[in-house]
């Protein structure tokens, strides 16, 4: 793998970036993922559905909420994130018109799927906040500061609305994030027999205490 990278970019993703963005994801969570193997327990199922959910998330989610951002080199993506802002709301009309594609992508999965989003609105209902939803990086380009240069990234968009970003991980990110000021809360079980994973929370240098 290359060592740390000095060249490493930020911007927001665009439409035309949705299918190299899908496939960095894929790779990033393609083995040890508590999420996805939830969602879709049978792994060859997961192979097919995980990237159109990805896809369809990305489309009529977090691109329209501004929440969806690529880190390139050399003009490459090898990595990407997506995190839901506190001020967006998916409207009626866009909703409708991405029920056909979500379908086809959760198919058979989808009370698992959709159990996912009762979970994330049991962490912190009426508090306004970020989401960190995906934060993944190719396999390749992994220790190389691409994830550490999105999570900065997202904790500046973050410092400037004032609002926490909370986000769920896995054991074994704990670490990573809790390096980027993130504080563990606690642990909550996805939907009603799936894994319990951790609740991270960041907050903006206005809402910390001070001495």
């Amino acid at each position: 793998m290359p060592k740390t990278l000095q060249h490493i970019a930020i911007r927001p993703a665009t439409k035309r970036d949705i299918p190299a963005m899908t496939a960095v994801l894929d790779r990033a969570f393609s083995v040890d993922d508590p999420f996805g193997e939830y969602m879709f327990p049978d792994p060859a199922k997961r192979a097919r559905s995980q990237p159109r959910l990805t896809r369809a998330m990305i489309r009529h989610q977090y691109l329209p909420a501004g929440g969806a951002h690529v880190a390139t080199v050399d003009g490459r993506i090898v990595g990407a994130m997506l995190w839901q802002p506190s001020n967006y709301r998916f409207g009626a009309l866009r909703y409708l018109a991405s029920i056909p594609e979500f379908v086809w992508a959760m198919g058979s999965d989808g009370p698992r799927v959709l159990s996912m989003d009762s979970t994330i609105a049991k962490i912190a209902p009426g508090l306004p906040h970020y989401f960190g939803v995906t934060l993944g990086v190719d396999p390749w380009f992994q220790n190389t500061g691409v994830g550490k240069a999105l999570s900065l990234f997202c904790l500046t968009e973050v410092e400037q609305a004032a609002v926490p970003l909370l986000g769920l991980c896995k054991d074994d990110n704990i670490g990573f994030y809790s390096a980027f000021g993130g504080l563990r809360l606690g642990r909550i079980r996805l939907g009603r027999s799936g894994p319990e994973v951790n609740i991270m929370m960041w907050l903006p240098s206005s809402l910390r205490t001070r001495d």
